[in-house]
């Protein structure tokens, strides 16, 4: 019973992502995310930095597809470094993870630089995991799309796990909070993604992001009228009080760590990088402006 209950979500899920996918064509948050977490040693980080660099330069010369957002940390875990691989369905996901096995399996040189690559990287990293998540338009709120994300530098990451059955409860929990951040009018935007494999069932992971941290320091100067709004936009202190001990009766685990976006460790989706070309592609930006200058001269 339980395994049909579960392919039954994720057909349930698969259906959504898909119908995202065609009515959103990407312009906002990706149908499909695959979050990639690496735990690297000790004193490996600089090194693996430079190891990541290498393999981006050798993927790009093998015209691999797909794109990611390299993410360092600011808070948390200071040792683990996330990867964001956006797909506009599970379709595109399998697609472009064929592609890359045979743009290698063509080129015995490349597959080699590669191999190369893993053995002197495998030692900088404690663990490695990938989480497949579907978004949830319906939990988020405000969402923003690629050229917002690409003006960005830090991203924030909650990651709430649910007890087992409380599911629903959890988005009832949320649709009516998000309700009254928008009774509120709060100028607040978070995209909420489901992940179907590689976590315990009934994790959803938050996702927000800030242009600086300044903006860090206006939410706390604000934080009291903003949390006053919100309560009296959700009915009240018996209300508040209410949602309290639901969360208590329905959230396992919740943590929130920020990371900073990284270009080098990252290969942008075009309506990204072009949001802010200095920052994700500095090299090809001081290209067009010299070309720009020759062909003024």
């Amino acid at each position: 019973m339980r395994a049909r209950s579960t392919w039954a979500l994720l057909a349930v899920l698969l259906l959504s992502a898909t119908a995202v996918a065609a009515q959103e064509q990407m312009s906002g948050p990706p149908p499909v995310l695959a979050i990639g977490l690496e735990e690297i040693n000790p004193g490996s980080m600089a090194a693996h930095d430079k190891q990541v660099v290498a393999y981006t330069t050798l993927f790009n010369r093998a015209n691999v597809q797909g794109h990611r957002l390299g993410l360092v940390p600011v808070s948390g875990d200071d040792n683990q470094v996330v990867y964001l691989q956006p797909y506009a369905s599970f379709a595109e996901f399998e697609a472009t993870r064929k592609q890359t096995d045979e743009a290698f399996a063509a080129s015995p040189a490349l597959q080699a630089e590669l191999d190369a690559l893993d053995r002197q990287t495998g030692s900088m990293h404690a663990t490695q995991k990938t989480l497949i998540a579907v978004y949830r338009p319906d939990l988020s709120y405000r969402p923003v799309g690629p050229a917002e994300v690409g003006k960005s530098r830090y991203f924030s990451m909650t990651t709430n796990r649910i007890k087992a059955g409380r599911a629903n409860d959890y988005e009832g929990f949320v649709k009516q909070y998000n309700r009254a951040r928008e009774k509120a009018n709060l100028n607040e935007h978070t995209a909420i993604y489901q992940v179907i494999t590689g976590a315990p069932f009934g994790t959803f992971i938050t996702l927000g992001l800030n242009r600086s941290l300044t903006e860090w320091d206006d939410f706390t100067r604000g934080m009291q009228a903003r949390n006053k709004a919100i309560d009296e936009a959700l009915g009240g202190d018996v209300v508040v009080k209410q949602r309290r001990e639901t969360a208590e009766a329905i959230f396992a685990d919740s943590r929130s760590s920020l990371y900073a976006l990284n270009p080098k460790l990252s290969r942008a989706p075009a309506e990204i990088a072009a949001a802010d070309p200095d920052f994700w592609t500095p090299k090809a930006a001081g290209k067009a402006l010299a070309v720009k200058k020759e062909a003024k001269k």
